[in-house]
């Protein structure tokens, strides 16, 4: 866990590189965090990153769209952001998801997801927030 944490701040330091890029250290670090977190073996990660990859994919595409129509919203003045549509999208690939990861891991693996997921997320929230008092 520590490890993980120094190399998240490792990340988070190199500020100056290009938002690609640290998007895609994000993710390696969250790969490396959610393997441990399941404890996935090498067979049950080769048959679950992909079907991750898609549900992140999906789950990225609503929240683009919420964001661009939030801008729109800001910018121009029109309808605002209907929210609940967004988190029922959300809700919808999850629940459609949740069936897929049962074909590719032990239930037990499958209920710690969403949930490792967002400890990941907090810590990273956490460890910006930290990094951005102490400039």
């Amino acid at each position: 866990m520590k490890k993980w944490i120094f190399k998240l701040l490792i990340i988070i330091s190199f500020s100056s590189t290009a938002s690609a890029q640290q998007g895609k250290q994000i993710d390696a670090v969250k790969v490396e965090f959610l393997t441990k977190k399941l404890d996935l073996s090498p067979e049950e990660a080769q048959r679950f990153w992909p079907v991750f990859n898609k549900y992140q994919k999906e789950i990225k595409q609503v929240i683009n769209q919420r964001r661009s129509e939030r801008i729109a919203f800001k910018n121009s003045g029109g309808a605002p952001v209907d929210e609940i549509k967004f988190e029922s999208q959300i809700l919808e690939i999850r629940k459609r998801y949740n069936k897929d990861f049962l074909q590719v891991l032990p239930a037990q693996k499958v209920a710690m997801i969403y949930p490792a997921e967002r400890e990941f997320r907090e810590k990273l929230i956490k460890e910006l927030g930290e990094r951005r008092h102490k400039q």
